[in-house]
């Protein structure tokens, strides 16, 4: 071969490979363009989703507003990707979101996919499951855990239910979990925990064999949720979705993949109590010696300061 044919040769083979570098590299960015713009779609979803998740009814009690949050969360996700008001569309990018988690105070529920039909079409609905209890058994023991440190226990052997908070349960029962309070504190937390993780994979395994008659292939799975992630998960009421096998383009093999997490702000730290000794009205946190989580429930502290209440000179809210 002559040395100007080598040379051809080589030109032609740089140039397909240097063309090849150029459609992946554009590929690639592409790609990284369109997770900036579903990560920006979903973060939006769910901030907006739990704006109204918890409010405070006229007897100052936290009352949680599932349907109302999954449906904002829906309709700015709709908004978000160009899909709102066509019934198609939104049906598809639902079966992309195989649950949403909410998690209550002393149980949490799962919002999952089920199959329904309208006018001879199958579509994909959602359903709520009943509330789930943060349940553990130790032994003869049966504890149902909270956000907080209340708890309630029922002993199977002697058929008593015993129930309040940590620190007043304690020395009634000696020998249980309550004994050590880190060691209480890490089975509360991995039992919640447990229990979510556990029905969260039941609903998954059920939204891949809905998602086939979609023509949806991935396989929907439990995502490797971060240890701090879950405790915030578990230390307010929150919203948790899962949005999974979205392509990044009609024909390609590239999936986005991520759960949003966004808390209600109602944490223990910002729920205060009004005590009231010797005409002098003091405000507490939660975890104070002298509260009774079960009475009145102040979410700011200007709340209460117009009640007359000074701060806990203790706990220092």
């Amino acid at each position: 071969m002559k040395l100007t044919n080598l040379a051809i040769l080589f030109f032609i083979i740089e140039l397909t490979l240097i063309t090849i570098m150029d459609l992946r590299t554009n590929n690639l960015t592409a790609v990284n363009n369109k997770k900036i713009e579903y990560e920006k779609a979903l973060d939006s979803a769910i901030e907006d989703g739990v704006v109204d998740l918890v409010e405070v009814d006229s007897k100052r009690k936290l009352v949680l507003n599932k349907e109302t949050a999954v449906n904002q969360y829906y309709e700015s996700l709709f908004a978000n990707f160009g899909v709102i008001g066509n019934e198609q569309g939104e049906n598809r990018l639902k079966g992309y979101i195989p649950l949403i988690l909410v998690t209550d105070t002393d149980g949490f529920y799962i919002n999952y996919s089920d199959t329904y039909e309208t006018n001879g079409e199958v579509l994909i609905g959602q359903k709520w499951t009943e509330k789930m209890p943060y349940a553990y058994q130790d032994k003869s023991l049966i504890y149902k855990f909270t956000l907080g440190t209340y708890l309630t226990i029922y002993d199977t052997s002697a058929k008593v239910i015993y129930e309040g908070e940590y620190r007043d349960l304690k020395p009634q029962l000696p020998d249980s979990l309550l004994a050590n309070q880190e060691t209480f504190d890490t089975i509360r937390r991995n039992a919640i925990i447990g229990a979510i993780e556990k029905c969260m994979n039941y609903y998954i395994n059920q939204h891949n064999r809905i998602a086939e008659q979609f023509g949806i292939t991935y396989q929907f799975w439990l995502p490797r949720i971060d240890k701090t992630d879950w405790y915030r998960t578990i230390d307010d009421i929150s919203m948790l979705v899962i949005f999974q096998g979205y392509p990044y383009q009609a024909a390609g093999r590239e999936t986005y993949n991520r759960y949003s997490l966004a808390g209600a702000r109602i944490t223990k730290s910002r729920i205060y109590y009004i005590t009231e000794g010797n005409g002098i009205k003091n405000y507490h946190r939660g975890d104070c010696q002298p509260v009774n989580t079960s009475g009145l429930a102040y979410y700011t502290k200007e709340e209460c300061t117009l009640e007359g209440a000074y701060p806990c000179p203790e706990c220092r809210p």
